[in-house]
């Protein structure tokens, strides 16, 4: 029997595995690779393509798609977890991406509550223009988070949004950049021009950046009410991402990372992703829908209450079925909602950019600048398929700022095909039991 395993490592040496399940290898599917940034951009997230924008840049060269491990998702995180526990692959995890996904879901609260957290930020009303030279437009996007945080009131904002974790790299300084463009659009508009010039999980980094990213959730109440329960919905997921480190061979540990995922069907018949519900600790990296709304109902008591029983809280071990009858999963008084499987949301976020000055002086084009978890890269190492949530960041043209997309979001394809990988893997399991029962 092969082990799942989880990594969580640094970007060269650093890195901590969990043995975390017993469960046999699958292949690894070579269907659906991307073969280009404009691939991987139109299939990971299609909403955007529409009417044929014209990819302009991102942060992908050609090189990375030489190897053919690269996959679109329009979450390399969530959906690449819920992928990776169906496909039985080893799931590699850098803080870089886990970060990521917290802030993609803070754009979705941001655009529904904006106004009330205006004050937090800046004095004005409306949006201050903020326009930027350089001599790339990577160049552009990236100087935008300076400027944003010279015109804020609050001193910790570029701080905070820069992952800064010892796996991070330049590029995932930009892709911090257009996330926050993404949190600061609704009080600023932004402007560029061009100037010529010269089954296991592995945690990427250290413990150190892992206890980082643990940090970072303080900041979240600063924002109010909503995402101080969002925080609270991630510490327990979060801290448990340091205890890895302390005791990676723990059966408590074990247990936490085998309830990543897991799968109910909603009805007998049926196929497809509206067939099953997902639940998991990974429901909590999903609090927030596209609309800003919190995701499912949530009761809370008042803040008297909850500081009292805060007291009282003693940290308990999630207990839960592959595919379980008890469907409640709780860590340390939290509770995680489960969440049908068609409605997984998108790990990534958008700010309008105008370009100015291009493509020919006198002429300003319409741009999007996006970033976010989108793709996966999967390979075969020693017999093992891994999975990685792969982030970056894109720039394309022409648009209407204007259009409003959606209702849907994301890829429909990727939601059927693990859809099917759920089906294959429930089916197995059931053989498998039947099995053990002669």
């Amino acid at each position: 029997m092969a082990k799942w395993l989880l990594w969580l490592a640094g970007l060269a040496t650093a890195s901590i595995t969990v043995q975390v399940s017993n469960v046999e290898p699958l292949p690894l599917r070579n269907e659906g690779i991307a073969v280009s940034a404009g691939d991987l951009f139109r299939r990971s997230c299609p909403e955007e393509v529409d009417p044929l924008p014209v990819l302009l840049a991102s942060s992908f060269d050609d090189e990375a798609f030489t190897r053919g491990s690269v996959y679109p998702s329009s979450d390399g995180f969530v959906r690449g977890a819920v992928e990776a526990w169906a496909q039985h692959q080893h799931l590699v995890l850098r803080p870089d991406e886990v970060w990521f996904e917290i802030l993609a879901q803070m754009n979705f609260w941001m655009g529904a509550h904006a106004e009330d957290v205006r004050g937090l930020f800046v004095d004005h009303g409306g949006r201050e223009k903020i326009v930027v030279e350089g001599f790339s437009w990577e160049d552009v996007v990236a100087a935008f988070g300076g400027e944003i945080q010279k015109r804020v009131r609050t001193e910790w904002l570029l701080d905070w949004i820069m992952p800064g974790f010892s796996t991070s790299t330049e590029k995932d300084g930009v892709t911090a950049t257009v996330l926050m463009m993404g949190l600061m659009q609704h009080f600023f508009e932004f402007e560029g021009m061009l100037v010529c010039g010269i089954p296991s999980v592995t945690l990427l980094g250290q413990r150190d950046d892992w206890f980082k990213l643990l940090g970072k959730l303080d900041r979240l109440e600063e924002f109010g009410d909503e995402p101080r329960r969002f925080a609270d919905k991630l510490r327990p997921i979060l801290k448990r991402f340091v205890a890895t480190w302390d005791e990676p061979g723990s059966e408590q540990i074990k247990s936490f990372w085998e309830q990543i995922v897991r799968a109910k069907k909603k009805w007998s018949c049926g196929e497809g992703a509206n067939e099953w519900v997902v639940s998991g600790w990974i429901t909590g990296f999903m609090h927030f829908d596209q609309r800003g709304k919190i995701r499912g109902v949530d009761v809370y008591a008042d803040d008297d209450d909850e500081e009292e029983e805060e007291e009282e809280i003693v940290e308990e071990e999630p207990q839960m079925g592959i595919f379980p009858n008890d469907w409640s999963l709780t860590i340390d008084g939290v509770e995680y909602i489960p969440e049908s499987l068609e409605d997984i949301a998108i790990g990534y976020a958008k700010a309008p950019l105008k370009m100015v000055n291009y493509p020919v002086p006198g002429v300003d084009t319409q741009a999007y600048v996006l970033a976010g978890n989108i793709g996966v890269e999967r390979e075969v190492v020693e017999g093992r398929v891994t999975a990685q949530p792969v982030s970056g960041w894109f720039i394309y043209a022409p648009v209407d700022a204007n259009h409003t997309v959606g209702p849907d979001f994301g890829s429909r394809v990727e939601l059927e095909d693990i859809a099917v990988g759920i089906k294959a893997c429930k089916e197995a399991k059931e053989k498998d039991d039947e099995v053990k029962d002669l």
